[in-house]
């Protein structure tokens, strides 16, 4: 028993087709960032490098 009336010459929204085309561009998205993120091809051109700022002082001599 169908709510309202039936109206067949509506378009279906196709509400299904889009959330599985969401799930599949949010996965493709996730992988291509993985890929693009490993092949170091930032807009930075350069790598980062760890720059030491200073050494942590020494622990006091117990004695």
């Amino acid at each position: 028993m169908g709510f309202g009336p039936a109206d067949r010459d509506r378009p279906r929204i196709g509400a299904l087709r889009m959330a599985l085309a969401l799930i599949v561009a949010a996965f493709l998205g996730g992988a291509l960032g993985l890929v693009w993120q490993s092949t170091n091809l930032s807009l930075g051109g350069e790598d980062e490098e760890d720059v030491p700022t200073r050494q942590a002082p020494a622990p006091p001599a117990s004695g």
